[in-house]
């Protein structure tokens, strides 16, 4: 097999990976979803999200986030992290997998019983109650040190 062709497998693969987490993803939780990163594709700010379902996962700016609403990403200015109505952003369980926080917007990315992020300083919090907005410095009796 040539470098081109084992290339060529290589991408048709990843391909047939993302789409299968794709039709998976609505039924999934951030940490089962995360846990596939690998499979993830990057956020194309020039794709036409119109037909992907709800729940489609994308990467962007170190964070994995779900597709609320389908749209055309080249008719708006910005990412996931700038159009939250649009993308939410997924936490995950596992502390070996722990994101950098990102501040809920609304009821989008609220951390929940469980779910962990990486401070600045890589210390890994998991959360001990549902709905909270703010991070351990903010708010320590919501958290623990994972």
């Amino acid at each position: 097999m040539t470098k081109t062709e084992a290339m060529t497998k290589m991408k048709e693969k990843g391909a047939d990976d993302a789409l299968s987490l794709r039709g998976r993803a609505s039924t999934m939780d951030g940490t089962a979803i995360i846990a596939e990163e690998s499979k993830v594709p990057d956020f194309d700010a020039q794709k036409d999200y119109s037909a992907c379902p709800a729940g489609t996962p994308v990467a962007d700016e170190g964070q994995v986030w779900t597709l609320i609403t389908p749209h055309n990403a080249a008719n708006y200015q910005g990412r996931p992290s700038t159009l939250r109505a649009l993308w939410g952003l997924c936490h995950t369980k596992d502390p070996a997998k722990a994101k950098a926080w990102v501040d809920p917007y609304g009821t989008s990315g609220m951390y929940m019983t469980g779910e962990c992020y990486k401070d600045e300083n890589g210390t890994v919090h998991k959360c001990k109650q549902d709905n909270v907005v703010h991070d351990a410095s903010a708010l320590p009796s919501a958290w623990e040190d994972a």
